[in-house]
């Protein structure tokens, strides 16, 4: 397998320069792996070493796509897929199901907040999630990363980029994303970390917004944008939708092929996505499209400190930084020997084919330059790093008493708690004297 841009003969530059229902049979030889015993949800348990009874089995019987929960048969493992991703999941599925005997079966949402119900609810086992929604899951779900994506040359991240076309570039020699303040813009989701978290971020402490909600600094300082949700009722859609309630049910403008389709169509002036983003769905890319009418040479990073590079894959220091790839997450209660069996399968080597699956999928289950899964070692918070530390950040614009009162809750001096301490105890001194003063003075014979 070859890294996409080495794929289309493009190298790194050091510096930037201005201006339904398929049926599949897969033949793979079988690994040497072990089938789990049926039963082992018995054994119930989490990283944290917290002892926690799984969720109950949900029962009835469903098909794939239908709103109703999943039967989860006794020690079979559900991968919850959001809208198209489904081919992909049955098609990845199968492929497991030939190699182990353990049961791997497909469950369909309509949202990534769906996906994490279910898990919650016991629904489901796992979903396949990028950065800035893994920190929803991990915050308000309970939910932890198990496994992560891993790309060229052994890349266990991937930049955060903003791209415009070319002529904004050669029109204005120093073009900065100052420039783009007005103009409409194209996001793969709203509460991303690409898409959403850290260019809101970095756009709020540009301009110094720190009064604004991240909603608010976005509308703001954009004409109108596109920024379909995976929570409902978040979508931002002026930019891409003509009753600006909903980017599109089907998700045409989700995910970072769905932000660089909105710059195509030229809904939006500027897209933020991830760096391959351009190699893979222009013209040329390997995962063309009906709608990948342009060359990558139409279009350049647009660099936030100001000026604009050449698109290939490589944008070095003219990204918004780096997130960690994207994750595997399963909630915290989840058997230590499920997910112990289900870690040994997805980083067995003969999967790795499955990975890549035919380019008629409408939908990804991974990233289409994964080249393995391998084992997340640190706990969830540690592993999303600066990712969350943004994701935190957003958090606080949107809730700023709530985020002030949780940071002084968890980063209080001992000092000051020890304050609160010593002035309790004299309150409640003064408050026993005043009653054995007053007990006294009711007892005294006068």
């Amino acid at each position: 397998m070859f890294c996409v841009s080495a794929l289309l003969g493009f190298q790194p530059q050091p510096a930037p320069t201005s201006g339904g229902d398929h049926d599949y049979e897969p033949h793979l030889p079988p690994p040497a792996l072990p089938p789990v015993p049926a039963g082992d949800d018995g054994d119930s348990g989490s990283l944290s070493g917290e002892s926690v009874s799984p969720s109950p089995a949900v029962t009835g019987k469903r098909h794939h796509g239908s709103p109703e929960g999943p039967v989860k048969d006794n020690g079979g493992v559900w991968w919850c897929s959001v809208r198209e991703e489904v081919e992909e999941s049955r098609f990845f599925v199968s492929v497991i199901n030939q190699l182990t005997g353990y049961s791997w079966k497909c469950v369909q949402r309509e949202k990534a907040q769906e996906c994490m119900v279910s898990i919650k609810k016991g629904e489901a086992d796992l979903v396949s999630l990028e950065a800035g929604l893994a920190y929803t899951a991990f915050i308000n779900h309970s939910m932890k990363a198990i496994a992560s994506e891993i790309y060229c040359d052994h890349a266990k991240s991937y930049e955060a980029v903003a791209v415009v076309n070319r002529r904004a570039c050669e029109s204005k020699e120093n073009i900065s994303l100052m420039d783009f303040k007005g103009h409409r813009s194209c996001h793969g989701g709203y509460s991303t970390a690409v898409g959403w978290n850290y260019p809101i971020n970095y756009i709020t402490n540009l301009i110094n917004s720190t009064e604004q909600n991240d909603r608010e600094t976005a509308t703001n300082f954009f004409s109108a944008v596109c920024a379909p949700s995976e929570v409902e009722g978040f979508d931002i859609c002026s930019a891409c939708s003509k009753d600006n309630e909903t980017c599109s049910e089907k998700g045409i403008y989700s995910g970072h092929s769905g932000a660089f389709r909105c710059l195509v169509e030229e809904l939006g002036d500027i897209a933020f996505v991830k760096s391959d983003t351009v190699l893979l769905y222009s013209m040329e890319g390997p995962h063309t499209q009906l709608w990948s009418t342009k060359s990558v040479r139409d279009f350049m990073y647009l660099c936030p400190q100001g000026g604009c590079r050449e698109i290939n894959g490589y944008p070095g220091d003219c990204s918004f930084g780096a997130v960690p790839a994207n994750v595997i997450m399963t909630h915290n209660s989840m058997p230590n020997k499920k997910r112990e069996h289900i870690l040994e399968t997805l980083t067995n080597n003969s999967l790795v084919d499955a990975l890549h699956v035919p380019n008629n999928f409408s939908g990804h289950l991974f990233s289409p330059s994964t080249q393995a899964l391998d084992t997340i070692e640190k706990v969830t918070r540690l592993y999303l790093g600066k990712s969350a530390s943004i994701s935190q950040s957003i958090q606080k614009l949107n809730a700023p008493e709530t985020g002030a009162n949780s940071y002084k809750a968890d980063n209080g001096s001992e000092e000051s708690s020890s304050s609160s301490y010593i002035c309790s105890s004299q309150v409640m001194t003064m408050l026993s004297l005043l009653m054995s003063l007053l007990i006294l003075g009711i007892l005294t014979p006068k």
